[in-house]
């Protein structure tokens, strides 16, 4: 018999809510069982940063990670003046 996986917990949409109020897109990138409980991997987007956030079965966040959408172009860094002539 297959098992059916639980949709996004209440409480871990809460908290996405609450930590991204206004302006964000968010994805559910994975649910996987581990050691017979559902985590959630998800993926928020907001302010040019992309956040890997992940939930254990209760909806706890167990792991948030940032990172910036875009890496800094070092050749941007530079100004004119450290250009050779």
């Amino acid at each position: 018999m297959k098992t059916k996986t639980p949709a996004l917990l209440l409480k871990a949409s809460e908290y996405i809510q609450d930590h991204f109020r206004e302006d964000f897109l968010f994805e559910v990138k994975e649910i996987r069982k581990i050691k017979d409980q559902f985590h959630y991997f998800v993926e928020v987007t907001k302010d040019d940063y992309i956040h890997s956030l992940h939930f254990n079965e209760q909806g706890n966040i167990v792991e948030d990670k940032a990172e910036a959408t875009f890496q800094a172009d070092i050749h941007e860094e530079q100004n004119s003046g450290d250009m050779p002539e």
